[in-house]
C-alpha cells in the first residue's frame, strides 16, 4: 500500500494539515487538506482536538516543526571533514559558546563548506521543547518522525530544482513572525527569525486610520487602501527590509553569502501584504516571486480539493509531508531524542560486554597509547598555529600573543561590560539600546560599513545616496533621546559607484 503522510505546519495563528499519499514508484498525492484558525477554537491543544475528530488525519506518521524563534543558531568551524567525527565533537565545539547545558539540548547541524575546516550550521533545541511537541500529538498519530524547522522543509524542496539559482532568499512570512532561510551554492548557510508578520502591517494601518483590527485586516486585504494606510505600511515594512538588509550583508561580510540573492521567494499569509514584494524587489534589485509547491512539484490532487488550494498558506504543510526521511533532507530534533534515548540503552548493555574485553584492551593499550601520544603532539601543535593564526584574524591590535584564550576571554569580559552598560563608557543607555536606536532610525538604503564606541562617542562610517541623504542621516540621529549632539567628518563622492562615503561623530547625553 502507499504510506501516508501528515504534514502538520503549527503556526503562530492557525494549524495546517496535509495528507499526502507517496507510492512506491514515486507518486505523491494529496489526499486531503485542512486549516483550523487557533483563536476561534480556543487554543492549540482544542485546534488539535478539532482536526484529529476528522479520522482521516488520525494514525499517520507525522512530520511537523518549530518556529527558529525557539531555537538557537551557532556557526563553528572543524578541522575535520568526515560526518563521523563531526558529529563527535560538534557538542564539545558548541559548549563554550551557549548558555544551557549540553544535556538540555538537541543539536542537530548542517555542513555548508567543506575544505580543510568544515563550516557547520547548528541548531540547537531545548529538550523539552521537542518532547512537549511530541507529547502534544502522541494521543492522534502513529509516530512524529521528524521535528524540523519552519521553513526548512520548503527551502530543501526549492533546492532540489535544477533552476534553483546560486544565491537566494526564502521568507516565510506569518502572522506574528517570519523566518528567513538564506541559500548559498545549494546549501542553507542561515536562518533567522523576525518579529514582523503580516498583523504587524494590519496594526499599523489600524493606528494610522484609527480603526480596530478587524476592520484593518479587510481594508488590507482588499488592496485597495488610502494613502495614509500604504504609507503606514511602507515604514512597518521597511524595518524589516532594513533588518533583512543588514543579516545579509553581514553574512557577505563572514563569506557565508559570496553574493548576493538573485531571487527572493514568499510564502506564508502574511507575504500578501500590499507593497512587500515590490518593495524586496526594489531594496535587493532581484526578483521577487512566491512559491506553489502544487503547480511546481508534480502533486496530484483531486479538483475539489485543487479548487481551494492556497499555495502561501499550505506550502510548508506540503513540503513537510513530501520531506524525505534522509539525514541530510533537513533538520530533525525527533531523531536526535530517539538517538538519545538509544544512547542510553547501548551504553548500558555495552557496559555488560565491557567487563568480557577489558582484559584485552588493557594488553593493547601500551602499544597503543605511544602510537596516540605522537599524534596527538602534532595534532596540538597543529591546533596551535590554527588558534594564533585565528587570534590575529580576530585581534589584529594585539602585538603580542602570550596565551591566546585567556587574552579573548578579556576581551570579551570588556565587550560583556560594555554591553550591560557597566562603567561610564555609554552612560544612561546601554550597547544594546544604542544599536536599537540606530536600526531603527537608519533609512533603509544607509549602509553603515563601521561602528566603533569611544567613552560618551559614536563613531559612524558609511554610504549614502548623495550628500542630501548625509545631512538628513545627521538630522535623523540628532533626534534620538540619547544623542547630545551629531557632527557630520569627511564626505567623499565614491569613485567606481554612485553615492557618498561619509563619517558621523554623535556625542551621546550623560
Amino acid at each position: 500500500m502507499p504510506e501516508k503522510i501528515l504534514g502538520l505546519d503549527i503556526g503562530a495563528g492557525s494549524v495546517k494539515a496535509v495528507i499526502l499519499s507517496r507510492g512506491f514508484r514515486g507518486g505523491r498525492r494529496v489526499l486531503a487538506v485542512r486549516r483550523i484558525e487557533i483563536n476561534e477554537s480556543g487554543g492549540l491543544p482544542e485546534a488539535l482536538q478539532q482536526l484529529f475528530a476528522d479520522p482521516t488525519f488520525r494514525g499517520s506518521v507525522c512530520m511537523t516543526a518549530i518556529s527558529p524563534g525557539l531555537l538557537s543558531f551557532r556557526n563553528v568551524r572543524l578541522p575535520f571533514r568526515d560526518d563521523k567525527k563531526i558529529g563527535q565533537t560538534l557538542a564539545f565545539a558548541l559548549e563554550p559558546l551557549i548558555q544551557q547545558p549540553l544535556d538540555g539540548v538537541f543539536i542537530d547541524y548542517r555542513v555548508t563548506a567543506r575544505g580543510e575546516q568544515s563550516e557547520i550550521f547548528a541548531a540547537l533545541a531545548d529538550r523539552s521543547l521537542v518532547g512537549e511537541r511530541a507529547a502534544l500529538l502522541a494521543p492522534y498519530i502513529r509516530e512524529t518522525a521528524v521535528i524540523d524547522i519552519d521553513a526548512v522543509p520548503l527551502a530543501a524542496f526549492l533546492l532540489r530544482r535544477p533552476d534553483f539559482p546560486a544565491c537566494a532568499i526564502l521568507l516565510d512570512i506569518g502572522a506574528r513572525d517570519t523566518t528567513a532561510i538564506f541559500m548559498g551554492k545549494g546549501r542553507i548557510v542561515h536562518i533567522r527569525h523576525f518579529r514582523f508578520g503580516g498583523e504587524t502591517a494590519t496594526r499599523a494601518v489600524a493606528e494610522a486610520l484609527r480603526i480596530d483590527f478587524t476592520a484593518a485586516e479587510t481594508l488590507k486585504k482588499s488592496g485597495e487602501l488610502p494613502e495614509e494606510a500604504g504609507s503606514a505600511i511602507r515604514k512597518t515594512c521597511n524595518r524589516f527590509f532594513s533588518e533583512l538588509k543588514n543579516t545579509q550583508a553581514f553574512l557577505r561580510g563572514q563569506e557565508g553569502l559570496d553574493e548576493a540573492p538573485a531571487r527572493i521567494i514568499l510564502t506564508g499569509g502574511g507575504a500578501r501584504t500590499p507593497g512587500i514584494a515590490e518593495g524586496l524587489s526594489r531594496l535587493f534589485a532581484a526578483s521577487v516571486e512566491q512559491t506553489n509547491l502544487m503547480a511546481s512539484g508534480g502533486f496530484e490532487i483531486d479538483a475539489a480539493l485543487g479548487s481551494s488550494w492556497d499555495p502561501a498558506v499550505m506550502d510548508q504543510a506540503l513540503a513537510l509531508a513530501a520531506r524525505p526521511l534522509g539525514k541530510g533532507s533537513g533538520f530533525n530534533f525527533r531523531q536526535r531524542a530517539s538517538e538519545a534515548r538509544a544512547g542510553y540503552g547501548e551504553f548500558r548493555d555495552r557496559l555488560k560486554k565491557g567487563s568480557v574485553v577489558a582484559l584485552v584492551v588493557l594488553l593493547l593499550a601500551g602499544v597503543e597509547l605511544g602510537l596516540d601520544d605522537y599524534g596527538d603532539r602534532l595534532r596540538l601543535e597543529a591546533l596551535k598555529k590554527e588558534i594564533n593564526t585565528e587570534f590575529r584574524k580576530r585581534l589584529p591590535e594585539v602585538k603580542r600573543i602570550v596565551d591566546p584564550v585567556i587574552q579573548l576571554k578579556g576581551k570579551i569580559a570588556e565587550a560583556k561590560k560594555l554591553a550591560a552598560g557597566i562603567g561610564d563608557a555609554t552612560g544612561s543607555a546601554t550597547v544594546l539600546d544604542l544599536l536599537k536606536e540606530i536600526s531603527a532610525l537608519a533609512p533603509p538604503d544607509l549602509l553603515a560599513t563601521s561602528l566603533t564606541l569611544d567613552g560618551d562617542a559614536v563613531g559612524i562610517k558609511g554610504e549614502a545616496r548623495n550628500f542630501d541623504a548625509v545631512e538628513t542621516v545627521k538630522k535623523t540621529f540628532a533626534n534620538s533621546k540619547y544623542v547630545k549632539t551629531v557632527a557630520i567628518g569627511s564626505t567623499n563622492m565614491m569613485k567606481q559607484e554612485k553615492g557618498v562615503e561619509f563619517d558621523l561623530k554623535i556625542i551621546l547625553k550623560k
